[in-house]
């Protein structure tokens, strides 16, 4: 792979690792803060996916640390997660095939565990798949002689 390309794509995955890592700081502070909470929630509902996962793995009986502003739930827990799924995170239809597959907060279901598993494995391949013109060549000799 070129180092060109090598350099967009690092521009371009930068801003959503930072991105993310202000939503986690966000979902830690709203441990303990309901304003940060509030602030959290309203993210939520206003349709973004990483922030309604992040409000999920709050109510999250399974996750415990210090959280004193919300009671653990498996109803709130999956309904964030389902919102976030329904927003196409792929983290969120994990967590709700484990949920499914574990009887978590849930009846078990084999059967719609592997549905959600299967949505979360096409979704990461989308969101992993390389830009066109950043696609390997289907020879790898031919990329070594490029660089």
């Amino acid at each position: 792979m070129k180092k060109s390309t090598l350099m967009v794509l690092m521009l371009l995955i930068w801003p959503l690792a930072a991105a993310a890592q202000d939503l986690e700081s966000l979902r830690n502070q709203a441990e303990s803060d309901p304003a940060t909470l509030a602030q959290l929630q309203a993210l939520a509902r206003g349709h973004d996916a990483k922030a309604a996962f992040y409000l999920g793995t709050l109510y999250s009986p399974l996750i415990t640390r210090k959280e004193v502003t919300v009671h653990k739930g498996w109803p709130e827990t999956l309904y964030w997660y389902r919102k976030a799924a329904g927003l196409g995170l792929a983290r969120a239809d994990f967590d709700l095939g484990l949920a499914y597959e574990e009887g978590l907060g849930v009846r078990k279901n084999p059967q719609q565990a592997k549905a959600y598993f299967a949505r979360m494995a096409h979704i990461a391949q989308l969101e992993t798949a390389l830009p066109a013109a950043a696609q390997l060549p289907a020879n790898p000799q031919e990329s070594a002689r490029q660089d």
